[in-house]
């Protein structure tokens, strides 16, 4: 395994995704919603992928497309109302926040070999270094330098992601919600 779509596929998403939808189908989908939420967003050891693998996307794509089904939503639904919709921050901002905070959790770790491992490779080695890739990944993706890593977190995400909601979008949200 070498790849982020291989440790935790599309595949594994859409067979959760189409679980929910299929052992909860008389639901509504607001109880849906809140299946998938505890149901398919293990991500299990997603906090060491690296987050500029390309794999990353397709799960993104999965990940929207299950809302949309969730929701009876049509698939021509733009990606950027989904996650306002769910109250769930995007699949991508949310793994940008758990990498960061395992990140920050690292070099404050009391043993000696995750200390010095995680410090040089965030502040040493960085691109060549998967933690410090991911470092410069968060960091360039909310527009900060490296040492504000620390400020990545879900307030930022959603405060970005609300910033962003154009007045149109806004009232279909309100709408669809």
């Amino acid at each position: 395994m070498h790849s982020n779509g291989e440790q935790w596929s599309q595949r594994t998403l859409c067979g959760k995704i189409n679980d929910v939808f299929c052992y909860f189908r008389s639901c509504d989908p607001l109880m849906k919603v809140k299946l998938l939420r505890h149901y398919c967003c293990d991500y299990y050891g997603s906090v060491i992928w690296n987050l500029s693998d390309n794999s990353i996307d397709y799960i993104c794509v999965a990940w929207r497309k299950g809302l949309r089904r969730i929701l009876s939503l049509p698939y021509n639904t733009h990606s950027r109302l989904i996650s306002p919709i769910c109250d769930f921050l995007p699949v991508r901002e949310e793994l940008i926040c758990r990498c960061a905070s395992f990140i920050m959790k690292c070099p404050n770790s009391c043993n000696s070999v995750v200390h010095s491992v995680s410090r040089n490779g965030i502040y040493g080695m960085r691109m060549h270094s998967p933690i410090g890739a991911n470092v410069q990944f968060c960091c360039n993706y909310y527009g900060m330098s490296p040492n504000d890593i620390p400020c990545v977190s879900k307030r930022l995400a959603w405060t970005v992601l609300w910033n962003s909601v154009i007045a149109p979008d806004l009232d279909k949200i309100n709408l669809i919600k």
